[in-house]
């Protein structure tokens, strides 16, 4: 019972620092991590991982082969049946359709830059040149004479005149 914990323990050490490695983009050194002098992991779990690690780094022809060995020891193994169908299938393309996804995604990249670029601009909208005012014409108006000045002339009344001390 002791072996059995001992080595769980060792692959899953072994597994931990192989996804570390790949996390870094280090996948040869996690394949040989668990593929350790050349031989193939015993353990299905790190079978699987080496499998899965020949496939992301694009070693296409091992790929199928690890997961084709991963098939034979557990024939009812999911995920090994889809990755050899999926791996028979991209190598069954031309060459020139392998390129189309990386098109692709290139496409799908420049579209959502161009909307962040959009999105992050200035919030208020573009200033706009005013709208030009329509020509109306005036109407016709007909010139208008002021009124005469109203004149006023003092009043030679009685009342007026005393007030002035004429009296």
């Amino acid at each position: 019972m002791a072996d059995i914990t001992g080595e769980s323990i060792a692959t899953t050490l072994r597994l931990s620092k192989a996804l570390g490695l790949a996390r870094q983009g280090r996948l040869r050194e996690a394949q040989q991590l668990l593929a350790a002098e050349g031989t193939l992991p015993e353990s299905i779990i790190e079978l699987n991982a080496l499998a899965a690690l020949a496939t992301s780094e694009g070693d296409y022809s091992r790929a199928q082969r690890l997961w084709r060995l991963l098939l034979q020891r557990e024939p009812g193994h999911a995920e090994a049946k889809r990755m050899i169908d999926s791996i028979e299938l991209w190598l069954s393309r031309p060459s020139w359709c392998r390129f189309i996804p990386a098109a692709v995604t290139v496409a799908v990249l420049a579209v959502v830059f161009a909307f962040i670029v959009w999105a992050m601009g200035d919030d208020a909208p573009p200033p706009r040149a005013p709208a030009p005012r329509p020509v109306v014409a005036a109407p016709a108006v007909e010139p208008q004479s002021a009124p005469p000045p109203s004149i006023t002339l003092p009043s030679t009344t009685p009342a007026n005149s005393r007030r002035r001390g004429n009296h």
